[in-house]
């Protein structure tokens, strides 16, 4: 039988493994905090959590949750910059280092401002305060953390930075409907608002990287750019302003952690942008909704499996929230879909929630590895 760390490598290198990897704790496959409390009574887990990413509803990571559920990976991450508070006060609100309000409503953390909503000018963008990646604090623990991981245990490693991606934080900041009218109409504006982002991530994956870069054998970003019936934008919007960019992130990114895949996470329907998210050299594509529209898994499966690894995929919307039977069933289309040539990491669709029954979140590696046992199969 494979390591975990054998059998992620094996996945990654497109060959077939011994079974299907598990990945709990990745960009949207993680626990939000009421369901992380649950998981840890279920399982009498009384160590404390890790919090780093306060300004979101699943903001805290344990490994002995992780160890529980049976996560083939563990992970390393960007903290919070020393002495920020992006905690959550009483009324319910937080504020990111990006200077965007969130507010906390049944228990998920949404957008509640656009601090650029009136902004007009370079030189409005030019006088924002924005965040310094390079903050001390936010590389606190990742060398000590990785190190420790690398030598002591088996797992797959993934590295995970903690912001949103280029153009989620653009409409975020200024919001969508103004951000993608700038996008066709007043384009200095946009481009240069996209590459002061651009600018900014590429420095966290520096802070991110330089200490672990070495270790880690995938390495996380995310940028939605789907709805449930289609993309956001269009193939040729899409390959103007945010393909470039994209590939210059994952330049950088692939330069300093050169054994690493690239994983995207980028939701909803993107069938009809799949071949630009691909050129910008993403290898692992999650979470391959496939609840929305063009998103079959035998049909993407059929087309891109030899050029990228799927990640993800078991549906939250259509699939966890109802019974075991039902589950079972989405991790054996699956397999046979997305797995058919072992190029597959299961994990949900997005983090698993207060509404979903909690014998499918304990069970959910235990089901996948029984279904996604590759031993009956030549490889």
């Amino acid at each position: 039988m494979m390591t975990s760390r054998e059998r992620v490598q094996t996945i990654l290198d497109h060959k077939m493994p011994d079974r299907v990897a598990v990945d709990i704790g990745s960009t949207a496959s993680g626990l939000t905090d009421p369901t992380m409390k649950r998981v840890k009574d279920y399982f009498h887990i009384s160590s404390e959590d890790i919090v780093f990413r306060p300004d979101e509803s699943a903001s805290r990571y344990n490994d002995d949750v992780l160890e529980a559920l049976g996560s083939d990976f563990r992970h390393v991450f960007l903290m919070p910059p020393e002495g920020a508070d992006w905690s959550f006060d009483e009324n319910g609100h937080a504020m990111t280092d990006w200077g965007i309000q969130k507010t906390m409503k049944t228990n998920l953390a949404q957008n509640s401002s656009c601090p650029l909503a009136n902004a007009d000018s370079i030189d409005d963008l030019r006088h924002y305060s924005w965040p310094d990646p390079y903050a001390p604090g936010r590389d606190r623990g990742i060398r000590e953390r990785i190190k420790d991981l690398y030598e002591n245990t088996t797992y797959a490693l993934a590295a995970r930075s903690v912001s949103h991606g280029i153009f989620e934080l653009s409409w975020e900041l200024s919001g969508m409907e103004k951000m993608l009218v700038d996008m066709m109409i007043n384009k200095d504006f946009a481009n240069y608002l996209l590459d002061k982002i651009l600018d900014i991530q590429m420095g966290m994956y520096d802070v991110l990287l330089t200490p672990c870069g070495e270790y880690v054998q995938m390495v996380e970003t995310a940028d939605d750019y789907g709805t449930q019936r289609g993309p956001i934008m269009s193939p040729d919007l899409f390959e103007e302003m945010i393909l470039p960019r994209r590939k210059k992130l994952n330049d950088f990114i692939r330069s300093k952690a050169p054994h690493a895949k690239i994983f995207h996470h980028t939701c909803g329907s993107v069938y009809r942008l799949l071949p630009d998210i691909l050129e910008t050299g993403v290898d692992v594509l999650n979470p391959v909704q496939p609840s929305a529209a063009e998103m079959d898994t035998y049909r993407l499966a059929e087309e891109f499996g030899d050029k990228v690894i799927f990640h993800g995929s078991i549906d939250e919307q259509t699939g966890l929230v109802y019974g075991k039977d039902v589950v079972r069933k989405q991790m054996k289309e699956r397999v046979e879909s997305l797995g058919k040539n072992g190029g597959y990491i299961m994990a949900p669709t997005s983090n698993f929630q207060d509404d979903m029954p909690l014998e499918n979140i304990v069970n959910f590696a235990k089901w996948g590895k029984e279904i996604g046992d590759y031993s009956h199969r030549k490889a």
